[in-house]
């Protein structure tokens, strides 16, 4: 290998390796999850002015989760790319239950639907959707 395709070679090995590192410093590529209750609720708390969670219903994956205020209103935050989106949950959303999942399809096509594993509790939130729809 003569000396300019060495240069080359160590010029190219630089450059990739600062990519990286820049992918790295701005979060692309990043896998954002909902650490816990607590990382839900604040999520949803920044998304509307006012709103103060009180009970969360978190996906098992951490994918997504309902936030619950004390007037009953509910708060859906959801993994977008790298950051999350949150939109409240009213009767528009329609909600469907199959066994341990609830799967959410907000009003907003851009939104998309929400499929959250929940356990033994979706039950429990696909009733509080249907008390939305009644109200």
């Amino acid at each position: 290998m003569n000396q300019a395709a060495l240069i080359q070679l160590g010029v190219s090995l630089i450059a990739v390796l600062f990519v990286a590192w820049l992918v790295k410093r701005i979060g692309l590529g990043a896998d954002p999850r909902i650490a816990d209750a607590d990382h839900a609720i604040r999520l949803a708390e920044e998304a509307e002015a006012g709103f103060k969670g009180i009970e969360v219903a978190r996906d098992r994956a951490g994918f997504a989760a309902i936030v619950r205020n004390a007037e009953g209103r509910m708060m859906l935050v959801r993994a977008h790319g790298n950051h999350f989106a949150a939109r409240p949950v009213d009767a528009a959303t329609v909600g469907r239950l199959d066994k341990d999942f609830l799967t959410l399809t907000m009003p907003e096509k851009t939104f998309g639907a929400v499929t959250l594993q929940l356990g033994k509790d979706a039950g429990m939130w696909a009733s509080r959707m249907r008390d939305l729809n009644c109200g």
